[in-house]
């Protein structure tokens, strides 16, 4: 029951890993355009209102036009001097020329404003909409000529921005002191009936004017708790001149863009529900999520399907194999399962008999085969070793040195004597030693300028191991480090045991190697021979490697000494 779970569970995994590419392409190309999408539209709507925000500014900045255009006034400043008392007739006939002057200053404006001129010598305010009162109070609390937003006024049922002027400019104590201050009002309803034809001209779109550090906005009294919210994460902000963010404001996310009026220093923030925007996107999103979980059950239910009507009979027959790889050659499939699969059934035990008979054969003819193959590998190195001994000799001969000749050619002798023995492919470690004493001693006469020490302990020495299974390594060293570094060498021998297995070690302190170099060597000596290569060290390789199968072979590291160290390591067959 386990294992039917388990290859059921294979098959939906199979189908989840078919869909999962698709689902991720998808996803991607979704987030894709959701990111474009929001991108377009922070771009548009900060132009809207970049372009909405320079319009109000064009206004506001006529009207501080017409304010300076009062206080320059010849009339303004003749009052302003004149210390006559009001009900003057000459006096009430200036104010009323001056009323007509104002009103029609404010009408050439398109927002509806008020202009006022306070004459704090004769207590008097004059106003083209004759309900201006005068106070000194109010003038002390004015002292900037920016733009100020009134919330709360006294004399109005709704907030208005004003900025004073006067006159004379050089005033820099109280305006209580100014032959004149002219002061100029727009009331926020025109702002408001802008921010409605804004609002009208964009899809969703809900805007309100901010400033930072004032708990006031004006506009959008119907989201009031949502404009709120906003004013107050602005608030924690340092805002440039424009921009836009994004704001999550319980478990919804509002794009908000703003910009920042030069005149009034106000800012017209607008934010958009991202929900509604994005709104076919995604339902066209679960709409495709929706298919994959259809296609998913479908994929399911045909699973099933399969299951039960083909993948049963595969997995006895899987089963019946997997007998006959651990050996049960035995075993024979007697479930017939009545379809295309007991021809199947029927081949399979006809293969299993066929198996068994040949077994004995092919196992037998398999162990003539790696004798042979020891053999020949062994063989393999005599020609080798030979023609470098008598190239040796040669150089010994040519320089008259024929002590050193002497020598070479009687461990010469000995080694011969050593490999003609064919019919044994094994020998003990401290023979293979001698060997490599003897091989050592002639190269020390030829090269001079190195220096050997072979430590192998005591209880190592009647280990059974291949003919030449040291010398070619030996030979390598003496080739590729000795010879070909002008330093003087060393080489050094040793033997251990750990974990089981045996292990002859041989540095040398040749000129270092690199990672790449011990990974060559590694794959050199594990792929079939390359015939425009020496064939020593595969040679070694190949002979431990049938003789001890996996549990043997050589190991190439970077040796202590500062040159190569090769490991000849092997495991004895349990």
């Amino acid at each position: 029951m386990h294992q039917r779970w388990n290859t059921f569970s294979k098959m939906i995994l199979l189908i989840m890993l078919l869909i999962l590419p698709i689902v991720i392409i998808y996803s991607y190309t979704n987030h894709t355009s959701v990111s474009v999408i929001r991108q377009e539209l922070q771009d548009k709507n900060l132009n809207r209102l970049s372009f909405f925000t320079s319009q109000i500014d064009n206004i506001v900045e006529q009207l501080s036009i017409l304010s300076i255009i009062v206080s320059k006034d010849p009339s303004v400043k003749k009052l302003g001097e004149s210390e006559s008392t009001p009900d003057s007739y000459a006096q009430l006939q200036a104010q009323e020329d001056l009323i007509q002057k104002l009103g029609l200053l404010s009408v050439s404006s398109s927002w509806k404003n008020s202009l006022i001129i306070y004459l704090p010598r004769s207590k008097q305010s004059i106003s083209n909409d004759y309900f201006s009162t005068y106070s000194d109070e109010y003038l002390r609390n004015h002292t900037a000529k920016t733009w100020t937003y009134h919330p709360t006024p006294n004399d109005q049922n709704e907030g208005y921005f004003s900025k004073v002027l006067w006159s004379p400019l050089l005033v820099n104590k109280s305006l209580l002191e100014a032959d004149a201050v002219v002061e100029i009002r727009f009331f926020e309803s025109n702002m408001l009936r802008m921010l409605g034809d804004y609002k009208n001209d964009g899809q969703n779109v809900n805007a309100f004017f901010y400033k930072q550090g004032v708990q006031t906005t004006v506009g959008d009294i119907a989201n009031s708790d949502i404009t709120k919210q906003i004013s107050s994460v602005m608030d924690k902000q340092t805002l440039s001149k424009s921009g836009y963010q994004t704001i999550v404001i319980g478990k919804e996310q509002y794009l908000v863009s703003y910009v920042q009026s030069k005149s009034l220093g106000w800012y017209t923030v607008d934010y958009l529900p991202l929900k509604q925007v994005l709104a076919p996107i995604t339902k066209s999103r679960n709409l495709f999520y929706g298919a994959i979980a259809l296609i998913l059950l479908i994929g399911v239910l045909a699973t099933i399907v399969l299951y039960r009507q083909v993948q049963r009979p595969i997995k006895i027959l899987l089963r019946g194999v997997q007998k006959i790889q651990t050996g049960s050659y035995s075993h024979r499939l007697n479930f017939r399962p009545r379809n295309e699969f007991d021809f199947l059934f029927t081949k399979f035990n006809e293969m299993t008999d066929e198996i068994q008979r040949l077994l004995e054969k092919v196992y037998v003819e398999n162990i003539r085969f790696r004798e042979v193959k020891l053999k020949h590998l062994q063989s393999q190195i005599n020609p080798h070793f030979l023609s470098n001994s008598l190239f040796f000799v040669k150089n010994m001969i040519a320089v008259d040195d024929k002590e050193a000749a002497t020598t070479m050619i009687l461990n010469l002798g000995e080694y011969f004597r050593y490999i003609t023995k064919l019919e044994h492919t094994l020998t003990t470690l401290q023979e293979e030693i001698h060997l490599i004493e003897n091989y050592l001693t002639i190269q020390n006469l030829r090269i001079q300028r190195f220096h050997y020490e072979i430590d192998i302990p005591e209880w190592m020495s009647n280990l059974q191991i291949p003919r030449l299974m040291i010398q070619p390594i030996v030979e390598n060293t003496i080739i590729h480090s000795v010879e070909k570094n002008e330093n003087y060498g060393i080489i050094h021998i040793a033997g251990e045991q750990s974990d089981g297995q045996y292990r002859i070690i041989i540095d040398d302190n040749g000129g270092g190697i690199t990672e790449e170099l011990l990974r060559d060597l590694t794959l050199k000596v594990s792929q079939p021979l390359d015939q425009e290569e020496g064939c020593g060290l595969w040679n070694v390789h190949q002979r431990l490697f049938y003789q001890y199968d996996q549990y043997a072979g050589l190991k190439f590291e970077s040796s202590p000494l500062g040159g190569l160290r090769v490991i000849v390591h092997w495991k004895e067959p349990d």
